[in-house]
């Protein structure tokens, strides 16, 4: 997974040429499938026009670099109907309002993880609206609506939000969820992945809403199947654990 801070901002590299494309500017949502479709790159002088790449042409998104196989896989914007269509909705989720299905208002959201093989949008960053409440990440699966400058989430979505230091723990998880933090501030383990961890605990004793099967049609999880751990670890070495997180229910 990678945060959309660590995507904007990126060189563009082109494999076969060997060259530099361009600069991520930022991402174009579809709200519809809640993912992320295209990434705009800046233009190398102020009034040429931008231009953006298809997320399916990326090869990969690295730590310094997002590549893709050649500089033909850039295509200016006003040649993309589809494109065109998702600057109108203006959909950038970061720094949109959370609002639940029953009209409460409640925070907003700072950041977003996204999935680098699918561009679908794993996990949100939630900023609460007081004080009483940690902020924390919560599944993508809970946004019933990707709207502009709002997100409408399940009512109850606050129970599956990953705080940095749980205050219901027992003290003695409450020291390993700290020491979890501090490490993953220290750089020594990746926030991401302790969301991951989390995610997994949360999605134990769900029920599977649709059938997960792998890329060479092994059935990973049955419809109204419970998620068990055996099922987790399946899908994780599958990769449909993205799958399996957005296909859920109580």
């Amino acid at each position: 997974m990678k945060l959309k801070n660590q995507i904007v901002g990126l060189p563009v590299l082109s494999i076969t040429e060997v060259t530099t494309l361009g600069k991520i500017e930022n991402l174009l949502i579809n709200p519809n499938s809640g993912s992320v479709d295209y990434l705009i790159i800046e233009p190398k002088q102020w009034y040429m026009e931008r231009r953006l790449i298809s997320f399916k042409d990326v090869v990969s998104i690295g730590q310094d670099a997002l590549t893709t196989e050649t500089g033909s896989n850039l295509t200016n914007v006003t040649s993309v109907p589809a494109a065109i269509d998702l600057l109108n909705k203006s959909v950038e989720v970061v720094g949109s309002k959370v609002i639940t299905q029953k009209g409460r208002i409640s925070g907003s959201i700072d950041e977003i993880s996204i999935d680098e093989e699918t561009g679908k949008i794993v996990a949100c960053s939630w900023i609460p609206g007081n004080n009483k409440k940690k902020p924390g990440l919560f599944p993508a699966s809970l946004v019933i609506t990707f709207g502009k400058g709002m997100l409408v989430v399940e009512e109850d979505f606050e129970a599956a939000v990953v705080e940095n230091i749980e205050e219901t723990e027992s003290e003695t998880n409450k020291a390993d969820s700290a020491e979890d933090m501090d490490e993953a501030l220290s750089g020594n383990k990746d926030p991401l992945n302790l969301f991951e961890e989390k995610q997994k605990q949360y999605l134990i004793g769900r029920t599977v809403t649709a059938n997960i099967l792998s890329d060479d049609g092994e059935i990973i999880a049955e419809q109204d199947q419970k998620i068990t751990k055996e099922i987790l670890d399946k899908a994780v070495e599958a990769d449909k654990f993205v799958e399996l997180t957005l296909n859920n229910r109580e």
